[in-house]
């Protein structure tokens, strides 16, 4: 596991960029967080609808390996783990690009938990979603073996 610093000042990836070029991982999941949309006035169609309690929510898109995005939704489902999906129809303003297009390129996953009120003094998340969020990567590194392969095929 890495932990790392300066995503939301860094358009170079900050830690994240560094740490994956130097442990060329074959596979990186990046836990964040996401605008809660479960609140009046919000145009759900617009923004998709990810609400506090309704577990993690995983992000497809250019910078997401769907591999890993689909053993993600596999042990989710296996564990019964509820579930939102994330368009990231670019960037996904998170470390996923940094590591993604880090060395010869990473299998990359962003799986995020429902944040109210981000960046402001009253941000509010629901402890069930930290646990559910804390199962699903547990139920995916138990389901990983040696012959675990990465690369699309």
């Amino acid at each position: 596991a890495v932990a790392t610093t300066r995503e939301e000042i860094a358009a170079t990836g900050g830690g994240a960029r560094s740490s994956a070029a130097a442990l060329e991982p074959d596979v990186a999941i990046v836990i964040d967080v996401t605008h809660a949309t479960d609140y009046p006035g919000i145009d759900k169609r617009r923004h998709g609808d990810y609400r506090l309690g309704g577990g993690p929510v995983l992000a497809r898109g250019a910078s997401v390996s769907e591999i890993v995005f689909e053993r993600l939704a596999d042990a989710a489902a296996a564990e019964r783990i509820p579930y939102s999906i994330e368009a990231a129809s670019r960037d996904t303003h998170t470390d996923a690009e940094a590591i993604f297009n880090a060395h010869r390129g990473v299998a990359t996953a962003l799986v995020s938990v429902p944040n109210r009120y981000m960046h402001s003094p009253n941000e509010m998340i629901a402890l069930e979603d930290l646990d559910r969020t804390a199962r699903l990567l547990a139920a995916f590194v138990r389901r990983l073996t040696p012959d675990t392969d990465f690369v699309p095929r």
